[in-house]
C-alpha cells in the first residue's frame, strides 16, 4: 500500500511541475514505461532510485514522504455511541493544534477516521471489534477478512445469523484467527436487529437478526482508503482497560475520550457494551483520569449525556451542551434528538 501512496506522490510533484513522464524517464536515465509503474505503485524503489527521483524533482525526501492525502475514511461497523451524527460539532470543538492523537474508547472510529492523525494510539475494551482494527493494518488479514465477509453474504439468512452469532458459546472461540472473528462481528452488526452490539450476563452476544433479506458488509472503496491511511500513519492498538492506552500521553497530545454514556435519570439507555458495564464508579474514576491528564498538559475532550453526575464531576472545566440523534437502541421510540456534553479543558 505504501508503494501506491508513494507513487501517487511522485505523479503529484511531477505534473505539478509540468513535467512529462518522458521528460522525466530521461532524467532518471530509465525507460518511460517504468514511469507509468512507479507511478502506480507497481515498483519497489531502491534508497538509490528514491534519492535519483528527489534530485530530478527538487524537493527533499522530507517533502517527498509527507503526505498529506485527505483520506475519505469512515467507520466499518455502526457502533453504539459512535459520533458520525455528532462529527460537526466535535470538530468545532477540536484544539487548535496537538501532537499524539489518543482514543482510548475508540468503538467504530468516527473522529479517528475524520482526522486521520499520523500519530494516534486507541483502544477498546471489545477485543472482536480491535481485531477488525488489526486486520485493516495489514493488507493479508485484510483481504482474508473481507473474503470471508463475502461468503456471509451469501449464505446470509436467519438460520445462518444464529449460526455465526452462536460461535462465541464455543469454548474455543478466543482461539479463532482475527479474520475469522471481525469478519463475524461485522457481519452481525450489518445485519443484526438495528445495529447494536449487546452482549449477555456471560459476554455472549445476544441480539435478534435484523430481517434484512440481504446484506452489504462492507464498501470497498472505504477499505481501500482505511488501508492507505493505516498505510502511513503510526497507529498503535490497545485491546483493554482505557488507561493502558493513555500512558504515553504527554503535554500538548490530544485525548479524546467517548465511554459508555452515563445514564439520563429515570431513563434506560444503551450503555452495556460489554458484561462488565460502565456505571457511576466508572464514571467517577475516568473524571479522576481526565484531571490528571489535565494536570500534564494534555488536551482533552469529553463526551457524554447531560446528565447531573456529569456536570458535578467535570464543573472545573468547559461544559458545552448539544443535542445529538440517537439511531441506536431496541425501542424505536427512545431513538431520537437527546443532550449530550463536550467537556474540554483548553
Amino acid at each position: 500500500m505504501i508503494k501506491e501512496i508513494l507513487g501517487e506522490k511522485i505523479k503529484q510533484l511531477r505534473t505539478s511541475q509540468n513535467l512529462s513522464q518522458k521528460d522525466f524517464a530521461k532524467l532518471l536515465k530509465i525507460e518511460r514505461s517504468q514511469i507509468s509503474k512507479i507511478e502506480s505503485g507497481k515498483v519497489n524503489l531502491t534508497l538509490e532510485r528514491i534519492l535519483k527521483i528527489s534530485k530530478a524533482l527538487e524537493v527533499s525526501l522530507d517533502q517527498l514522504f509527507t503526505f498529506k492525502a485527505a483520506f475519505n475514511t469512515k467507520p466499518v461497523v455502526k457502533w453504539a455511541g459512535g459520533k458520525t451524527q455528532l462529527l460537526s460539532a466535535l470538530k468545532e470543538h477540536l484544539p487548535e493544534d496537538f501532537n499524539n492523537y489518543f482514543e482510548p474508547f475508540v468503538g467504530g472510529g468516527a473522529l479517528l477516521f475524520a482526522l486521520n492523525p499520523k500519530q494516534a494510539y486507541i483502544n477498546d475494551f471489545n477485543a472482536d471489534l480491535m481485531s477488525i482494527y488489526e486486520c485493516l493494518q495489514d493488507p493479508k488479514l485484510t483481504t482474508k477478512m473481507l473474503q470471508l465477509l463475502k461468503e456471509h453474504e451469501k449464505k446470509h439468512s436467519e438460520e445462518y445469523y444464529y449460526q455465526i452469532r452462536s460461535m462465541d458459546q464455543d469454548s474455543n472461540f478466543n482461539k479463532l484467527s482475527l479474520p475469522i472473528k471481525g469478519a463475524r462481528l461485522i457481519y452481525l452488526n450489518k445485519s443484526c436487529f438495528n445495529g447494536l452490539y449487546r452482549v449477555n450476563s456471560k459476554g455472549y452476544f445476544n441480539v435478534p437478526w435484523g430481517k434484512k433479506e440481504k446484506v452489504v458488509t462492507f464498501e470497498e472503496d472505504n477499505i481501500k482508503e482505511i488501508q492507505k491511511y493505516f498505510a502511513i500513519a503510526n497507529v498503535r492498538l490497545f485491546n483493554g482497560d482505557y488507561t493502558k492506552c493513555l500512558e504515553k500521553a504527554q503535554a500538548n497530545d490530544f485525548v479524546y475520550l467517548d465511554p459508555p454514556y452515563d445514564v439520563i435519570p429515570n431513563k434506560s439507555g444503551f450503555v452495556s457494551y460489554n458484561k462488565e458495564g460502565f456505571g457511576t464508579e466508572e464514571q467517577v474514576r475516568l473524571s479522576q483520569v481526565y484531571k490528571e491528564l489535565n494536570a500534564k498538559g494534555v488536551k482533552v475532550m469529553l463526551s457524554n449525556h447531560n446528565t447531573p453526575l456529569i456536570n458535578e464531576l467535570y464543573k472545573d472545566f468547559k461544559i458545552t451542551v448539544v443535542k445529538a440523534k440517537r439511531m441506536i437502541n431496541s425501542k424505536g421510540d427512545k431513538r431520537g434528538a437527546v443532550e449530550e456534553v463536550i467537556i474540554t479543558n483548553y
